[in-house]
């Protein structure tokens, strides 16, 4: 079999399911800049920069910004943290190929959090490792706005 066959799916080819257990893709963010974030309920940082990526998408979605979660967790694990939270933005689950998704995006370790900007086409326009605040955040926004 070729190598590429073995080669992790890219952010257009990956499949998650919203907290319903209906599938979802990326693409449909296409058009707005979208502000991807893996995180986990078992991840401290992740937790605790949640509620600036609620108020962000509060303050930036009249400019056609949206914040996605991808949790590495189970459906569970997320529904009541989710509630808890008082998340706002939507929220997908990550499967078996997310952690090979997350490291061919650039991050290498699989740390988390993990944030993507992608620009309004969909493309990676900003890759941000570990816990983010809201200036770090926009100033990697504001160019695509």
């Amino acid at each position: 079999m070729p190598l590429a066959a073995h080669a992790a799916p890219t952010l257009e080819q990956s499949r998650f399911t919203d907290l319903n257990a209906k599938p979802a893709t990326t693409a449909a963010y296409k058009g707005k800049v979208t502000v991807l974030n893996f995180w986990a309920t078992w991840c401290g940082p992740c937790r605790e920069e949640m509620p600036m990526l609620n108020g962000l998408r509060k303050k930036l979605a009249p400019k056609g910004v949206e914040v996605v979660g991808v949790a590495l967790d189970s459906k569970e694990q997320v529904e009541p943290f989710v509630k808890q939270l008082k998340i706002g933005y939507p929220i997908l689950l990550g499967n078996d190929d997310t952690l090979d998704l997350m490291r061919s995006l650039g991050n290498k370790t699989g740390g988390l959090p993990y944030t993507l900007v992608l620009d309004r086409s969909g493309k990676v326009a900003a890759a941000l490792t570990g816990k983010l605040d809201e200036k770090r955040l926009e100033t990697a926004i504001k160019p695509y706005l």
